[in-house]
């Protein structure tokens, strides 16, 4: 693998149904290899609950990479954004300690 890229995204569910099989998929515009982490699921979100997931990628070594993240939902995309990495996650608090918890969104 080349470098690896790991985003941490938070999965709310805001609306009034529970989202069966919601996932989180990671892509780079410079993606080499498949990681085996670039997509995590859970089996069920509630309404009003959130999941922190993480999500990993092989990306170009020492190469500016724009990830783009997939909320789904039974493999339909529910939103897609976008982002430029950062280079150290640390600069925005590190690793969350709840990665997979299911929890009220506060």
């Amino acid at each position: 693998m080349g470098e690896v890229t790991n985003a941490y995204v938070v999965v709310k569910n805001t609306g009034n149904v529970d989202l069966p099989n919601t996932c989180g998929l990671l892509r780079a515009n410079d993606e080499g290899r498949i990681h085996p982490d670039k997509k995590s699921c859970v089996s069920n979100l509630p309404v009003q609950n959130q999941v922190t997931l993480k999500l990993t990628v092989d990306s170009t070594y020492k190469t500016d990479t724009i990830i783009q993240v997939d909320g789904l939902s039974n493999e339909v995309v529910l939103l897609r954004i976008d982002k430029q990495s950062c280079r150290d996650i640390k600069l925005f608090g590190g690793i969350p300690a709840d990665v997979g918890v299911i929890k009220p969104i506060p």
